[in-house]
């Protein structure tokens, strides 16, 4: 019996998914075979197979799964703090010309700051605890959705707006009706970008902070040398990267089904 028709899969779709892997596989295979045979001390690489035992306790224990929580949850605060923040900001200094005029430089002298170098100031002001981690998070991700915005505004074919204009639309319905939906896939690709950072800045304000998270069960890992659960860290947090990352591709491709 043909296992991929009783699964309702296509053969040419699962060689496809086969190939898409093949490399990620043959690199994990690697990565046991220089650690079980010592080319490499297993404190600064262990054997794959103890990593994935040491990620399956931690997982079962509920450990993982708090940790791994407690890193989504601030990331995903501030970013969507940030989205909020800079779609607003990037829609109207593109439409406005005072606002324009005042957003302008401090989008483009902002973005380049590193906002890791941003860390020790926000542990100053505001501590250690899930505040400082997700308004720093705000801070990182709001740059690149601002100008993605501002820019995908700026670029809506300005036929749509006299259309609009001409029609009698107002301007607060021209921007809802003509404008956003005309500059929503620019909008979203900064969402795509944000989205790793947040879970960067996250992740590296844990491992400076704690406080727990990820970022912090990493960094206990290397106080107490298991070097095992530093890198089920590093996998876990992967995992929530993927995830988020796969998901957000899905809701793009539902909310501009249109393009």
């Amino acid at each position: 019996m043909d296992v991929t028709r009783t699964v309702g899969l296509d053969r040419n779709d699962v060689i496809a998914a086969a190939k898409s892997i093949y490399s990620l596989v043959l690199l994990l295979l690697l990565w046991e075979f220089v650690a079980q045979y010592d080319m490499v001390h297993s404190y600064f690489l262990p054997p794959l197979s103890d990593v994935l035992a040491t990620f399956y306790e931690l997982t079962a224990s509920g450990t993982m799964l708090e940790h791994a929580y407690l890193t989504f949850r601030r990331a995903m605060a501030g970013l969507l703090l940030a989205c909020l923040l800079g779609i607003v900001v990037g829609v109207l200094a593109a439409r406005n010309r005072i606002m324009g005029w005042f957003w302008d430089p401090v989008i483009e002298v902002g973005y380049p700051v590193p906002v890791i170098a941003l860390v020790p100031v926000f542990m100053f002001w505001f501590g250690t605890g899930d505040l400082p981690k997700i308004m720093l998070v705000v801070v990182g991700c709001f740059w690149p959705v601002a100008i993605n915005a501002r820019n995908a505004t700026r670029e809506v074919d300005e036929n749509l707006v006299w259309s609009a204009r001409m029609m009698g639309t107002s301007d607060r319905r021209l921007l809802r009706r003509v404008v956003v939906p005309a500059a929503a896939p620019g909008i979203i690709s900064g969402v795509q970008i944000a989205l790793p950072i947040a879970l960067i800045v996250t992740f590296v304000f844990e491992m400076v902070a704690g406080g727990g998270g990820l970022g912090h069960l990493e960094i206990q890992g290397v106080r107490s040398f298991e070097s095992a659960q530093v890198y089920a860290s590093l996998i876990a947090i992967m995992i929530v990267g993927f995830t988020l990352d796969r998901g957000l591709r899905y809701l793009r491709g539902r909310l501009l089904a249109w393009t």
